[in-house]
């Protein structure tokens, strides 16, 4: 019975897979220029003036905590700075620029003209009974132009005894670097 219960959690784990790198570049929809460190480097906008605004901010939060960001970042910009070529660091700047309200550092590595953010990954494994994956995995990369191009696959997934749902998602962004004043 031991087995049985090992081999099914194994076989749901294996089902659960979040988005790899290349799966996430493959789902990109922009035109991405070659990773350059100096191009990279630099301030962009916090949000997106679509119909389902977005922030650059709690999009990264989420690759590097579950708490949820309670900040109002209206006008806020996000500073992005590569420390080496496996951390990123980030901050959050007050309207001027000029003050870091909050900043973190995530891992990841440079791959294929994208910076890879460590999958972050929350796994609550109580099978037979309940079961909860919960995963991130964010590119970021620069288009032509020097804007961010952010494309973020999530995996979102619950067991209870027999009922489950789910949903897996890929969202592409694009964010607007901020000129110097």
């Amino acid at each position: 019975m031991k087995t049985i219960k090992i081999m099914l959690l194994i076989f749901m784990i294996s089902l659960s897979s979040c988005y790899s790198t290349k799966k996430l570049i493959r789902e990109n929809n922009f035109k991405i220029s070659d990773f350059d460190k100096n191009k990279f480097n630099g301030i962009y906008s916090n949000g997106l003036k679509d119909s389902l605004p977005k922030k650059l901010w709690t999009t990264l939060k989420s690759s590097y905590s579950d708490k949820p960001t309670t900040l109002n970042q209206e006008n806020h910009n996000v500073k992005l700075t590569l420390l080496d070529n496996e951390n990123i660091n980030i901050k959050l700047l007050n309207e001027t620029d000029e003050n870091v309200i909050e900043e973190f550092n995530l891992k990841g590595k440079i791959k294929d003209n994208f910076f890879s953010i460590d999958k972050k990954q929350t796994l609550y494994p109580f099978f037979p009974i309940f079961y909860l994956n919960n995963e991130t995995k964010t590119i970021i990369g620069n288009d032509c132009n020097g804007n961010l191009i952010l494309v973020t696959g999530k995996v979102n997934e619950a067991i209870i005894f027999i009922f489950s749902g789910g949903n897996r998602s890929v969202d592409n962004d694009q964010f607007k670097r901020v000129e110097k004043k």
